[in-house]
């Protein structure tokens, strides 16, 4: 069986989603927007993407783009927390920053949308860098990164993403740390937003019941920033060499030693990009079977446990695998990956794929299936290629490949592994 077909057969139980759909895009005023209308939901969901991430930040910055972002969900509008204001409406906002961009997402019941994304745009557009709320903003921060850094497998990506980043601002930690953070002010907030908050770049994409917000809704999101664009800020610092396998090393209170590793790997826009993704399925399944997950361990924990990711959504595309060393033996689960990794591209794949790329394909049309993941891959999509058309694009690149494929792109991106150990500390000394 085709997995073209295949796919198209798990699209009858994910609502909302269509292989034959076509995202139309439009230009407003520099906003890239993209829109897809579903009669069926009863909610709305908004993303607006800015280019203000890490890729604008200097070294000494680390953690501005947050600070900037968080500083508005913190704005008061009429009194109230633009969080909270969203909230007493029954919506929510909450905002990603990443290497080249800041991504805002809204969403609301369609009878409340009108009201809410009036809210959120009257906040983005004349946000309050108070000391009052930057010192809000920070302190919230300050906990999220106190919980990110009990998470092994965030403390061992963020160490990768900044070696792998060449030492520059697309590797700082996406939320900053709590010494950078102390020395940022209102000045540094306010200059930030006034430089990088700008249309140029940005890009809408709304899901849902869009009907519901009214017909100038979406322009009006995508023109309340001024016009412009800005770029990126350039630094250099020396990171590692681009050849040999390098080994980064961390110690957190957890009870078990976990491996992280990252290879380079292709974007969206790459021919290799359906290939990667079957790729990283085969290593998904390949991963559990040498992990050897005990009986009295649940799949659901398992599966938490083992795992390749492709993160195909960033300036710098990675393929990352993850073992849980509290499953099973460490050394040897660790050792055995790594070393299965590293055959595949020099060992001819004998059989079908077939079951492989039906793998991907249903691995991510459930992933696209929740409203934001559908704004998110639509948005992204659309300023990487120029189309929203995630799904049929996706599922006509992983219908293509071929063991000869997988073989390829296995030699060319696992080649060069970045290597993180998150391991207990030790015991203290009474």
């Amino acid at each position: 069986m085709k997995v073209f077909a295949a796919g198209a057969l798990a699209l009858a139980f994910v609502p909302g989603l269509c292989a034959a759909q076509s995202i139309p895009v439009e230009h407003v005023g520099g906003v890239v927007i993209a829109t897809q209308e579903d009669a069926r939901a009863s909610l709305v969901g908004v993303e607006f993407a800015v280019p203000a991430g890490l890729d604008r930040e200097r070294l000494t910055q680390s953690g501005l783009a947050a600070l900037t972002a968080e500083s508005i969900l913190r704005t008061p509008v009429d009194g109230i927390p633009l969080e909270e204001a969203i909230a007493a409406h029954g919506g929510a906002i909450r905002f990603t920053v990443e290497p080249a961009g800041v991504r805002f997402y809204v969403q609301a019941l369609a009878s409340d949308a009108p009201d809410v994304f009036t809210l959120f745009t009257r906040a983005l557009a004349a946000p309050d860098f108070s000391p009052a709320t930057l010192d809000e903003a920070r302190e919230r921060l300050v906990r999220a990164i106190g919980r990110q850094q009990e998470e092994p497998l965030e403390v061992g990506v963020e160490m990768l993403d900044l070696s792998q980043s060449g030492g520059n601002n697309t590797g700082l930690p996406v939320l900053g740390n709590p010494v950078s953070l102390m020395q940022l002010g209102p000045s540094d907030v306010q200059s930030f937003y006034r430089a990088f908050y700008r249309r140029g770049g940005s890009s809408v994409s709304a899901v849902g019941r869009v009907d519901a917000l009214g017909d100038m809704a979406i322009d009006r999101i995508a023109q309340t920033l001024p016009p412009g664009n800005s770029g990126m800020v350039r630094t250099g610092l020396r990171g590692l060499p681009a050849t040999g396998q390098h080994e980064l090393v961390a110690h957190r209170d957890i009870g078990a030693p976990w491996l992280v590793v990252s290879y380079g790997a292709p974007s969206v826009k790459s021919a290799d990009f359906g290939t990667m993704l079957v790729l990283a399925a085969f290593l998904q399944r390949t991963l559990g079977d040498i992990a050897q997950v005990p009986g009295t361990v649940t799949p659901t924990l398992a599966s938490q446990a083992v795992g390749a990711t492709y993160d195909y959504d960033s300036s710098v595309p990675s393929l990352v695998l993850y073992v849980d060393g509290g499953i099973g033996q460490p050394s040897q689960t660790f050792g055995t990956a790594l070393s299965v990794v590293g055959v595949l591209g020099r060992t001819k794949l004998v059989g079908s794929i077939d079951q492989f790329k039906r793998i991907a394909a249903s691995r991510f049309l459930l992933d696209a299936s929740p409203l934001e993941a559908r704004a998110r891959l639509a948005g992204m999509f659309v300023r990487r290629t120029g189309s929203a058309d995630y799904i049929d694009a996706t599922l006509r690149a992983i219908n293509a490949t071929t063991a000869t494929d997988l073989q390829r792109v296995a030699r060319r991106y696992l080649a060069k592994p970045t290597i993180a150990l998150v391991l207990p500390r030790a015991p203290t000394q009474n």
